[in-house]
Formats: C-alpha cells, structure tokens, sequence
C-alpha cells in the first residue's frame, strides 16, 4: 500500500505528459496547457512523499504502527493529491489591457494559476505528511519506560 505514495506521482505524471495535447482547454492557446494543471506539482510530490514511504516501510519492516492510521495515511495523501490537481484555474495576463490586442504576443495569452484552494491543499498535505512522520518516529523510537525509584524508607 506505502508504494502507492511514489507511484501515484510517477503514474500521473507520466499520464499527463502522454494526453498533454488531449487535455488542453483550448486549441487556440499559444501553448497547450493541461486542465488540471503542469506536472510541476507531481514532481514536487516525489520528494515529499519519499520520507513517509521510507516511514511506512520501517515501521512494517519491524512490525510496528496500527494498520488503520497507515492505511488511512495512505488513502488521504493520494486524496490530497488527486483534488490538488483540480483547484487550478485559467487567467487572464495581470496587466490591464486598454482595447483588443493588435498581435497575439504570448503575454497576452491566458495561463493557469494556483487558487486559495491549492495552497489550503498544499497546506494541509504539509501538515498530514508531517503529523505522519512524528507518528512514525514515535512509534519506531519509543520513550523510555521509567522504572520506580525504591525509597529507603523502613516499613
């Protein structure tokens, strides 16, 4: 299940740059751009994917953590990722435009841009992977358990 955290990255990516052409809104852009957005985002993912892969794979390995939370973990970050990829929208250039352009320069065309939204996912993929990898290493470097001090008092 861990390796869904690298290959779902990797799977999008390679999806996108195959239907790059299929997937543009519209034919008369200056660049095709994806409706869901560049692949800048899935190979951002690779890395920060990687620690908690790691993660999941020790804790297995030494038969640690709870099932429920790995799963769990799993499922959400693929969620996160997967509705990141849909809060990109298309905009027009930031510069005020007096009358109809006379030549399509490129700064004239339309390009996507993050939403709110996409940093609120951003965010909250931040916090997920984070909370998971204090789970991890408390579960695979327990504290101490502190052992009674006897007192010297006479019974």
């Amino acid at each position: 299940m861990e390796s869904l955290l690298l290959g779902m990255p990797i799977l999008l990516f390679f999806l996108l740059y195959y239907f790059y052409d299929a997937l543009s809104i519209d034919p008369y852009f200056g660049v095709s751009v994806p409706f869901i957005l560049s692949t800048n985002i899935l190979i951002f993912h690779l890395p920060f994917f990687l620690i908690p892969y790691l993660m999941h794979r020790f804790m297995r390995d030494q038969d640690k953590g709870h099932f429920a939370i790995n799963f769990l973990h799993v499922l959400l970050s693929i969620f996160l990722l997967f509705s990141l990829m849909f809060t990109y929208q298309v905009v027009q250039p930031a510069s005020p435009q007096v009358g109809t352009p006379i030549f399509d320069f490129p700064e004239n065309k339309l390009w996507m841009e993050a939403t709110m939204a996409t940093y609120i996912i951003l965010c909250a993929q931040v916090i997920l992977q984070l909370a998971f990898t204090l789970y991890a290493l408390t579960v695979l470097f327990p504290g101490k358990q502190k052992t009674p001090i006897h007192s010297y008092s006479f019974q």
